[in-house]
């Protein structure tokens, strides 16, 4: 059953909103293919590589964020309805890179497409890198007021905020499981979603960072449970964005205009890792940088050790919320 909320009556500032989730990075190893042709007897056998030797990383080239023009202290009404893309040093910006989504919330990418969820027509849509094969209804069972979404090397994961639970399906969008993870006691409201090799990440209404394996086993709704942002004024399901490295888990911090970091294992949480954001939404981070959308338009980003930072390292966005790199 579909969530009784309405977007369109839901205000950023009260308790009963719900902010726009993210996506974070995945880094996904791909394994090299040989020739195939057999050394002939004159010929030096060639040499045999080590899975290790064939296997090599993913370098991100691209950034994606959700275009979706809301704005701090409005109603959850979209009025800008695209995913946006640029390389990764800035450059090559395109607002639309796909269109017509009634409400982008989350992004996420891994291999050849872009995941997106879309809370007005309770789907997720995928499509191709370059913005084609567009398909808007690619998930639409089990997806209720989702908001974050995050992807595996097997899996699609989303926030499903209108029945309080984690939704999975297959990468190809089969064997949907809408209650992946539920949540059974207490009003929890999860929005954003990420994963790493081994757990995945949500964050809740109460304040807090939950985390379970990606099995869906070992669920700790409170892995961490002070993010610090809950106040009389930000009272929506934050922190919205959340990513998560080799190192660190990180989450946009609206009420302190600020981005959050705390080890993996929960300790040494620093609230105001970096300041001077502007309401900040989706947050994506790879091997060398942190990024973060600002309500103001922008794209953010700094380095991972929190310096040389830039509010305005992308500008022309339309309240960007999820956001992804690739």
């Amino acid at each position: 059953m579909r969530s009784a909320t309405s977007p369109s009556r839901i205000s950023r500032g009260w308790r009963r909103s719900v902010g726009l989730g993210v996506s974070a990075l995945v880094v996904v190893i791909l394994a090299g293919c040989g020739s195939g042709e057999i050394p002939r007897a004159s010929e030096e056998p060639a040499p045999v590589s080590s899975p290790q030797q064939e296997q090599a990383p993913h370098v991100a080239t691209h950034i994606y964020w959700a275009n979706n023009g809301i704005l701090k202290n409005e109603a959850l009404k979209a009025t800008a309805h695209t995913i946006g893309v640029a390389s990764l040093d800035g450059s090559e910006v395109n607002q639309s890179l796909v269109s017509e989504i009634g409400f982008p919330s989350g992004v996420a990418v891994r291999g050849d497409y872009v995941y997106w969820t879309n809370i007005l027509k309770n789907q997720i849509g995928r499509a191709t890198l370059d913005g084609s094969e567009v398909d808007h209804e690619f998930i639409s069972e089990g997806v209720y007021f989702a908001v974050g979404i995050a992807v595996s090397d097997e899996y699609v994961y989303w926030a499903n905020n209108g029945t309080l639970s984690i939704g999975r399906a297959k990468l190809d969008g089969t064997e949907v499981d809408q209650k992946f993870i539920s949540f059974d006691v207490g009003v929890r409201m999860p929005n954003a979603v990420t994963v790493d090799n081994e757990y995945i990440y949500w964050t809740n209404v109460a304040n807090t960072i939950g985390r379970a394996k990606l099995d869906g086993t070992d669920v700790n709704e409170n892995f961490l449970i002070n993010t610090g942002v809950q106040s009389g004024f930000v009272l929506s399901p934050l922190p919205v964005g959340l990513a998560v490295d080799g190192d660190y888990i990180y989450w946009s911090n609206m009420q302190e205009n600020a981005i959050g970091r705390v080890n993996k294992d929960g300790t040494n949480a620093n609230y105001r890792f970096i300041g001077g954001a502007d309401f900040p939404a989706g947050l994506a981070v790879d091997g060398s940088y942190i990024y973060w959308g600002n309500n103001n338009g922008t794209i953010g980003r700094a380095t991972l050790d929190g310096a040389d930072v830039n509010q305005s390292f992308i500008t022309g966005a339309n309240g960007p919320g999820g956001l992804a790199v690739w």
